[in-house]
């Protein structure tokens, strides 16, 4: 734990998951995922991260956008279905609770009711009785930080299956349905507050702001012209929004690390080899594609999907049923053949269909594997020279900046740690117009130990220096040199 601290990785926080449970809702692409969260558990899976990116895709994205289109429009459809059966249901419910009924069926009916509500007694315990985020993955005083990495991951799995669903799309679609019907309510909205100033003198205290585009924002400019009863004009957005170059922008996490235990057969367990511990590092994965890193997992088709493929096999057995009809032998010498062929050709129908599910599910497996392929960063081994490598840079370049902070102090002395924070940081936006939380301790730190910097106490006030250059030097020669002897 010390040394992903070095690396600044840090656990996923409750704002992470609210996070990824929120931009899952409505972001189309997000790969089909479902996490079998019982083996999660049993393989003490536990996530940490290191920084925010942006991931982009760009290109015509013409399937993304017919999708998308349809993807409204079933929602429309449900949407408008929904409110004259709402009044239904709440008759039915209110019959029910009014009525002689036994217990049981009064059980039943509440326990339908509440079985499709969008947050789950854990995840709202989380939202409104504490807004102090992390304190809530804390137990005691004691910080996740500084508990065995067993102990955390055990700890882990349960925030995570708490706030990441393990609901498929038709689950979602039908939580949402409840919703408009008004026999569930609805998720409460949770108001983030930023911790940083957004009105800051200074641009590098204000808060780092990662811009989403999705598909609905692409969309919205036909929107409004439909919208605003203007037909032609709304076609002709419409069209050339479809066949015209788009950007999608999702935020992402910079770098996740994933460590887990294996599960192992009787064979492939042996004395040399241990327990199966299971070290990766992915990169610039997708906030809503969180669950596809975890190690235990299953697919799942898309709402649009599923209703492609069910309407389709409803239709095509409708049709069956309609169109062929079984004739009695004793009337017809060729009632035989005739029953052959119906028969033969349902069996057909049955592979296609069959197939047709295969093949979509192949296509999910397909993407999965690329892009776990394409974000790993590291696995096995080299995940501990990532990991060794990641912390000794973080460590060695904090202290070089804070150096270089002290030397620009034409020799004067600092008294005051959270200035030289406060400068290191200033200094990396001017240069590079890059936001860094300076852990100027640990820095300052480094250097004291190496020799590099020396600290004095008087009148109760602590005073800071850097070593001139060629004395750092031969410091660090005469410290290389202690290696080699």
């Amino acid at each position: 734990m010390g040394l992903l601290k070095d690396a600044q990785f840090e656990e996923l926080s409750t704002k992470d998951l609210m996070l990824v449970s929120a931009l899952n809702t409505d972001y189309l692409l997000t790969l089909p995922i479902s996490v079998d969260w019982k083996k999660a558990s049993q393989s003490n899976a536990i996530i940490f991260r290191r920084g925010y990116t942006t991931e982009k895709q760009k290109g015509l994205l013409l399937a993304e956008k017919l999708d998308y289109i349809q993807s409204r429009l079933l929602q429309r459809i449900i949407f408008v279905i929904s409110k004259p059966l709402a009044k239904v249901a709440s008759w039915m419910f209110e019959t029910i609770e009014s009525s002689d009924s036994t217990q049981q069926i009064k059980d039943l009916a509440n326990k339908m009711k509440h079985r499709f509500l969008d947050v789950s007694d854990f995840q709202r315990s989380y939202i409104h009785e504490d807004k102090n985020w992390g304190d809530k993955l804390q137990v005691g005083s004691e910080s996740v930080q500084e508990l065995p990495i067993w102990v955390a991951a055990q700890r882990a799995i349960a925030h995570y299956e708490a706030f990441l669903s393990s609901n498929g799309p038709r689950g979602r679609l039908l939580r949402k349905f409840l919703t408009w019907t008004g026999l569930a309510a609805p998720a409460p909205e949770t108001q983030f507050e930023l911790e940083n100033d957004n009105n800051a003198t200074d641009p590098y205290l204000r808060p780092i702001l990662l811009s989403r585009i999705s598909l609905g924002d692409i969309w919205k400019p036909a929107a409004e012209r439909w919208y605003g009863n203007d037909i032609w004009e709304a076609l002709r957005t419409s069209v050339s929004i479809l066949f015209s170059q788009s950007i999608l922008q999702e935020a992402a996490f910079q770098e996740l690390m994933l460590l887990y235990i294996k599960e192992m057969n009787e064979k492939d367990v042996s004395a040399e080899s241990g327990v199966g511990l299971q070290l990766k590092i992915y990169k610039s994965i997708p906030i809503p594609d969180l669950p596809v890193i975890f190690p235990y997992k299953k697919l799942y088709f898309r709402i649009i999907d599923s209703v492609r493929l069910d309407v389709a096999t409803l239709l095509g057995l409708l049709a069956y049923i309609i169109n062929y009809k079984f004739e009695d032998i004793r009337s017809s010498p060729s009632a035989i053949l005739f029953d052959a062929i119906a028969i033969t050709a349902l069996i057909v129908f049955a592979i296609r269909v069959v197939l047709g599910y295969k093949q979509t599910s192949d296509r999910y497996q397909l993407l999965v594997n690329k892009t776990l392929y394409e974000k790993t960063e590291a696995s096995g081994f080299g995940s501990v020279h990532f990991l060794l490598d990641a912390s000794e840079q973080q460590k060695f370049k904090e202290a070089i900046l804070a150096y270089a902070i002290l030397l620009r102090a034409n020799n004067s002395q600092m008294n005051c740690r959270q200035r030289i924070g406060d400068e290191c940081e200033r200094f990396v936006y001017n240069m590079f117009k890059q936001q860094v939380d300076m852990p100027v301790d640990k820095a300052l730190e480094t250097l004291l130990r190496l020799g590099l910097a020396t600290e004095t106490y008087a009148n109760g006030s602590t005073s800071l220096q850097a070593i001139p250059c060629p004395k750092a030097c031969q410091a660090l020669k005469e410290r290389w040199n202690t290696f080699l002897v």
